[in-house]
Parts: C-alpha cells; sequence; structure tokens
C-alpha cells in the first residue's frame, strides 16, 4: 500500500519543486537534492550566457549551483513552478536523475545532521544532532508533505508537473555513467551541445560514526518509511529492473 500525500482540502503544494527551463534547448531539469544535482546544474550553465552577480547572503560571486544563480546570473534560463512546467510540459524534453530513496535520506541525515552544527532549517523542524538514523526517518515520516525539508520531500513529487506527469528521461545515480552517457546521445539527437562527462562536485564525504546502515531499520519505522516513500520505491526498482540483462 501506498500512503496519500497528506494536503488540506483544496490545497496544492508546491514548496520544493522547481524546474530549471532552458528555452532556447527546449529543455526541462527536474532537480532533486541529493542526486548529483550540484553536478547538473553546473553542466546547464554550460548551456547559457551568465553574468557575475553576489550571493546577498555571503557576498560572494553566485554559483550555478545555487539557485539564485539561474534568477540573477542569466536571462537564458528560469524556474517554473508546476502549473507553468505543465503548460509546456509537451513541447519540451524533461530529464532528471534519482537515487535509491534510503540511500538518499541517509545522506541527507550525514549532511545535514552529523555535520559539525545542524542545518538550520532542519533544527526548526524538530531534528537533533542526538536522533539516530532511525529516529531522523520516523520524525521525516511524520511530517507532512508541505512541512518537509527539500532535501527529503518524496523524488516522485519534485519531478512531477501538477497532473503528476514524470519527466521523459529519469537516470539513477547508481548507474550514473551509464545513464549520463545515455542522456549525453538523446542531448546530441536533438542538436544540444551536451557534456559527456559529468562532473563530481558536492561529492558526499564519508564520515566515521556509529550509526546503522540505512538498511538496518526497525521494522515498525521501515513500515513508515515504506508508506511515505512508495512511489519513490517503486519507480527506483522499476528503472533498476529494466537495466538488468
Amino acid at each position: 500500500m501506498v500512503r496519500k500525500v497528506r494536503l488540506k482540502q483544496n490545497e496544492q503544494t508546491v514548496k520544493g519543486k522547481g524546474f530549471l527551463y532552458i528555452p532556447k534547448h527546449k529543455l526541462v531539469y527536474a532537480r532533486i537534492p541529493k542526486c548529483a544535482n550540484t553536478s547538473i546544474k553546473t553542466i546547464l550553465s554550460e548551456l547559457v550566457k551568465t553574468s557575475a552577480a553576489k550571493n546577498p547572503r555571503t557576498a560572494r560571486n553566485l554559483e550555478p549551483t545555487n539557485d539564485r544563480f539561474w534568477k540573477l546570473c542569466t536571462t537564458e534560463a528560469m524556474f517554473l513552478k508546476p502549473d507553468r512546467y505543465t503548460a509546456i510540459r509537451k513541447k519540451v524534453f524533461t530529464f532528471t536523475f534519482i537515487r535509491e530513496p534510503l540511500q538518499r535520506l541517509f545522506s541527507c541525515y550525514r549532511e545535514k545532521i552529523l555535520r559539525p552544527s545542524i542545518f538550520p532549517a532542519m533544527q526548526r523542524l524538530g531534528y537533533t544532532k542526538a536522533m539516530t538514523f532511525s529516529e531522523f526517518v520516523e520524525l521525516t515520516c511524520e511530517l507532512s508533505l508541505d512541512s518537509m525539508d527539500v532535501h527529503t520531500q518524496p523524488q516522485t513529487f519534485l519531478i512531477s508537473d501538477s497532473k503528476g506527469r514524470l519527466p521523459d528521461y529519469i537516470g539513477c545515480l547508481e548507474n550514473l555513467k551509464t545513464d549520463w552517457e545515455r542522456l549525453s546521445e538523446l542531448m546530441e539527437q536533438r542538436g544540444i551541445p551536451f557534456s559527456q562527462q559529468l562532473p563530481h562536485l558536492n561529492r558526499s564525504q564519508a564520515l566515521q560514526t556509529d550509526q546503522p546502515e540505512p538498511g538496518r531499520l526497525p521494522d515498525r519505522v521501515r513500515h513508515q518509511f515504506e508508506l511515505t516513500y512508495g512511489h519513490d520505491i517503486q519507480l527506483y526498482q522499476k528503472l533498476i529492473a529494466a537495466q538488468l540483462p
């Protein structure tokens, strides 16, 4: 059974959803944090003309990895909300990369919770540095969809348009080299000068920890996880099965 998203009546949640649109190439990237998002946005920045602009928070030049870059440093790309993306859906090619759902949560836990200072946005949601990964998953699954941090929102939610349609091409992070090469071939067919190699940016750092491996959750918590991320699990398993010989 897959649990339905908890929304208020007559409410359409869009928090966290962002579709990076490059009109010149009729190309859309449905972004998912913790799924090579940093590297992909860096590659996409090579397709547009850019100018320098300062990050108002740090006074440093904005990088393509920052969403503000796409708002302040170029006029050749823009982030679309789901309804605007849906309106052009049939006229563009959309791609994204997903990750094994529990591994994505573990990556978020490792980088946002176990860091020297807990990520402020996570702390505001009730996460603490003392919590185990199991407790992190349990709290995450108790949050409503529109309360979740974008790093933990279900991947299928983040990449679906307002009618629930998924991107044209979905690769897997675990099969990144092969799936990126396939995407590059598709881009070449469309006349888009796409890099055949994806730079390894913001690679997760292995932290020394006595926390359990992400696959070892108590049965009760695993059940919560499977209810909350059921659509992600189904999509990931479908894609992996299609790659088997």
